[in-house]
């Protein structure tokens, strides 16, 4: 369980020790605009530690990130929306199916049948939606500042991004297929936890004067996470 006050609180907590020890930490409650057919992987991390956390370490290594398509989830929806199959007929039911029997729920659902007359219709409005509308966040949507926020769950998808500037997915999965499904061009994202490594390479693009970034560091001029810091 994430308790909200905590979150923001160690938001804040990141935020003061970020600006003490780096030339150019990033607002944590600003949003980078990605690409959702970008990321290939994912990893999970600890939610409670909020939002822009800056981290050494090897956890951005191929040991601790797994592909972002090779589970159950990215290939049920696919088959449910890409091969137009009915949900029964998909292994997201399946894994619906045996998370039920093996930890008594699914996401709150505590039966099957529930799920299939809820759940499903809910995913499926949210993909039309999204195919007829765009992409809506929730930011400026359900809330307009942290403050608004009423649960966890009502928080934009978010990515940590590794030491060279990866782009890794590690929570908001469903709206991240649904989006790339309905081909959608770039959605808006928090991020939650930064590699030490990137964040230096943040530092030495802001450290140069009108926005330029230098030569040895061209390949990430067009990079989400530095926009804010090459105007």
């Amino acid at each position: 369980m994430v308790h909200l006050p905590d979150f923001r609180y160690y938001t804040k907590w990141h935020d003061h020790g970020n600006r003490k020890q780096y030339e150019a930490p990033a607002e944590p409650w600003s949003q980078i605009y990605v690409d959702p057919t970008d990321p290939e992987r994912l990893a999970i991390a600890p939610l409670p530690w909020g939002l822009g956390r800056v981290r050494g370490g090897d956890w951005d290594s191929s040991e601790n990130c797994r592909s972002l398509t090779d589970n159950r989830m990215y290939e049920g929806l696919r088959q449910h929306f890409e091969e137009d199959r009915e949900w029964e007929e998909t292994v997201y039911h399946d894994w619906v199916a045996e998370s039920i029997e093996d930890e008594g729920h699914f996401r709150g659902y505590e039966n099957l049948e529930t799920v299939v007359e809820e759940r499903y219709p809910a995913v499926d409005a949210l993909y039309e939606r999204i195919r007829e509308e765009g992409y809506r966040p929730n930011h400026g949507t359900i809330y307009d500042t942290p403050e608004g926020i009423e649960g966890i769950h009502e928080l934009d998808p978010m990515v940590l991004v590794g030491s060279s500037g990866e782009l890794i997915w590690t929570e908001g999965f469903h709206r991240l297929y649904l989006a790339r499904f309905s081909g959608i061009d770039e959605i808006p994202v928090y991020v939650l936890r930064r590699h030490a490594e990137w964040q230096r390479i943040r530092d030495r693009i802001a450290a140069v004067p009108d926005g330029e970034v230098p030569a040895n560091l061209g390949e990430y001029r067009n990079h989400p996470d530095v926009e804010d810091v090459v105007g």
